[in-house]
């Protein structure tokens, strides 16, 4: 079988660690072909390993781009219309395949200007009156996506990020959709003995961690847990560490100050990848986080609590959860109202079964990472989907959803001669 990943960028994010992960499980753990286009120094071919099947066709901005060979094509979801122009596919070899891992790169917006895009995300009745004027352009993108996901051509990282088109747009309720998930792989393995140690040293002096970005949607809900964890261990005079690993632009905005007597803060700062887990199992107990963070750590066999999303301070008062309570492979998600319960007691449970209840609380983290997240079902099911000819060719596209509305038009003269480069 031959594969091929596109995604020309520069710039390490979610997209090019996903698919330069699965290529290099794919070359080094079956006969399979991979080809990579991308920038000669984009994120995606530079954080792929050096292998004979795996080859790389750089990508040009403003150059033809060929691909006529027989593959499955992998694209991140998104709408037709903004598919690189450079990007020529054969109708009769190019099978297409879509990962939609943002939940609003299938919605259609007014403008790129994030104020409007904001109006627009706030209210679905808002979304639906400014686009009364571009009905036809929205019944065309719900039927799209519609045909894609009744070809299971398709696939969600989570429901969260399926639900979101499907209210915007008003999908059909019959529908089902496929899912691939997020995954976690890593040298460090679960150990059995290792977490029978840590749950007798959990009752003594208990060690919890952020593992995370510290960005502008995580440190509010990083301080809501430091607060939390700082009334409990005052209040029940329980000894509680907090180590904080991770770095970004919302570091400054992390309340240190709720240290006391029994409840000690650690900035840890930045860690790559392989000195998180060593970390982890060297000195933690428990995990807070978010997205990726929380299953590499379930997959130690650590208990985790998995975190959502807030652009704001958190008032009310929020419910914590552990991981193998998420429901639709969902890694944290933007907070809604039932997100939230006055005077829940959460907290108090979370901090009891950590002390009481430790391994099977680890045991049942475990096993969820394991039977959803773990690195080999994901790929298992994504080849199992190619191997169904679930797909879609270039021809299948309706050829009023290729054509560029004039502002789009506008953006891509002003990319090509003034800007002169994409990125």
């Amino acid at each position: 079988m031959n594969i091929t990943f596109f995604f020309p960028y520069q710039h390490i994010s979610g997209i090019p660690v996903l698919f330069s992960n699965v290529a290099n499980y794919l070359v080094k753990n079956s006969e399979h072909f991979i080809n990579i286009i991308d920038y000669e120094n984009g994120a995606l071919i530079n954080n792929c390993i050096s292998h004979d099947r795996l080859i790389f066709k750089p990508f040009y901005d403003f150059k033809k781009c060929y691909i006529d060979y027989e593959t499955f094509l992998i694209l991140q979801a998104g709408l037709p219309y903004k598919l690189r122009k450079e990007l020529i596919i054969n109708s009769k070899n190019v099978k297409i395949i879509e990962w939609s891992a943002y939940e609003y790169n299938l919605i259609p917006f007014l403008s790129r200007f994030t104020f409007i895009r904001n109006l627009q995300i706030a209210s679905t009745n808002f979304y639906t009156f400014s686009n009364l004027l571009n009905i036809s352009k929205i019944k065309k993108t719900k039927n799209w996506i519609e045909f894609l996901i009744s070809k299971k051509a398709i696939h969600f990282m989570t429901n969260y990020i399926y639900e979101t088109p499907k209210k915007f747009l008003k999908l059909d309720e019959n529908l089902t959709p496929s899912f691939l998930p997020n995954f976690s792989f890593g040298e460090l393995i679960y150990d059995k003995n290792l977490i029978v140690k840590k749950s007798i040293e959990a009752k003594l002096i208990l060690n919890i961690a952020w593992v995370g970005r510290i960005v502008d949607f995580k440190v509010h809900i990083l301080n809501y847990s430091l607060r939390s964890l700082s009334k409990y261990s005052e209040k029940n005079k329980r000894k509680i560490v907090f180590h904080v690993i991770g770095d970004g632009p919302a570091h400054s905005l992390i309340e240190f100050n709720y240290s006391n007597s029994f409840f000690k803060i650690i900035n840890v700062g930045r860690l790559n990848k392989n000195k998180i887990d060593n970390y982890l199992q060297e000195n933690i107990h428990s995990v807070f986080a978010m997205g990726t963070s929380a299953i590499d750590a379930a997959r130690l066999g650590l208990p985790v609590v998995l975190l959502d999303q807030s652009f704001t301070k958190i008032t009310n008062d929020y419910v914590f959860r552990y991981l193998y309570n998420a429901i639709g492979f969902d890694l944290g998600h933007p907070l809604i109202k039932s997100d939230f319960q006055n005077n829940n007691n959460s907290i108090d449970i979370i901090i009891n079964d950590l002390s009481n209840t430790y391994v099977e609380v680890g045991n049942k983290c475990y096993n969820y990472f394991k039977n959803n997240h773990s690195i080999e079902i994901v790929i298992n099911k994504l080849l199992q989907s190619l191997k169904n000819n679930n797909y879609y060719t270039i021809d299948d596209i309706p050829k009023k959803m290729r054509i560029q509305g004039f502002l789009r038009h506008l953006y891509l003269f002003y990319v090509q001669f003034i800007k002169k480069k994409y990125y």
